[in-house]
């Protein structure tokens, strides 16, 4: 059977593109909007106290200390169902050093051949000593911007593209019994990039900060929330959530609540190997679907 997309559905991804599109012709940055891992997404991306894999590179760095194993994230998005979207996204644990543990991440964003948005992360925690259970860590962090599409009709305005610096500083509390406690302030130095040199007022790429917990009941029931301020404006706050159930430590179940809008996941594991699958629910536009494999040693 030949697939068929909605009228409303197709309009709505055509909405999305413009959009995008129209950020790139005004030489706008978001770097907002990009996918890092299916089973940050499914709990609804309230994961700063949770962070305890290659994810953590992104959501919380201090959480790097929570995994001496080395492993490889790869996680893909489908996003509306439109197949120019892209949204790929490489994350890795690295080998520890003198008590010093390590991660990097790259995540892109883009319509093809059009725009891309790419963040490339490298992250370092380290247990506090004076304090047990409490770790920091940092993420070095460059941004890289390009609109392709302006190259095919040699507007004299484009700049080749652009790129930019900051860095993020994360603590995490893990009290090594059912709780633990994480904050993050993403983006410390602001950063603006543009892509055509007619533009007179760059957008920046916002200071942002996520604090929150989380609780597990009975070794297999996990509760999370987090608070996040959205558009650079320190009172404009929401509240994220999530819990995932575990069966027999090989199966999990999960579900979320990120900025009004469902999201749903399920994950398997081995010893050395995770699969996990998530889905995001958005009216307007259609769902966003991801799925991250990681292997590990």
């Amino acid at each position: 059977m030949t697939a068929r997309l909605h009228p409303a559905r197709l309009a709505a991804g055509l909405l999305l593109l413009a959009f995008i599109a129209g950020a790139a012709a005004t030489a706008r940055a978001d770097f907002r909007f990009a996918r890092m891992g299916a089973r940050p997404k499914a709990l609804g991306s309230a994961y700063v106290s949770l962070a305890d894999d290659a994810n953590a590179t992104y959501w919380n760095p201090a959480g790097l200390v929570r995994d001496s194993r080395v492993s490889l994230m790869l996680t893909n998005s489908w996003l509306y169902g439109i197949s120019d979207l892209t949204n790929t996204y490489l994350a890795a644990d690295l080998p520890n050093l003198g008590g010093f543990h390590f991660g990097a991440s790259w995540v892109r964003l883009g319509i093809k051949d059009l725009y891309s948005e790419d963040t490339i992360n490298l992250a370092v925690a380290r247990n506090l000593p004076f304090f047990e259970g409490l770790s920091l860590g940092v993420t070095g962090k460059m941004f890289l911007l390009a609109a392709p599409g302006y190259e095919q009709y040699n507007d004299p305005n484009y700049n080749g593209g652009d790129q930019g610096y900051s860095f993020d500083l994360g603590l995490l509390y893990d009290s090594g019994e059912a709780w633990s406690l994480g904050a993050t302030v993403y983006n410390l130095v602001e950063t603006e990039l543009q892509l055509l040199e007619s533009t007179s007022d760059p957008d920046p790429i916002y200071t942002e900060w996520a604090a929150g917990g989380s609780y597990l009941f009975r070794e297999i029931l996990l509760i999370t929330a987090d608070f996040r301020n959205r558009e650079g404006e320190f009172n404009n706050i929401v509240l994220n959530g999530g819990s995932e159930i575990w069966f027999y430590d090989t199966m999990v179940l999960r579900a979320g609540l990120d900025n009004a809008m469902v999201t749903l996941g399920a994950g398997l594991q081995d010893d050395h190997w995770q699969v996990d699958f998530s889905i995001e629910t958005d009216k307007a536009l259609g769902n966003i679907y991801m799925l991250s494999f990681t292997v590990r040693n």
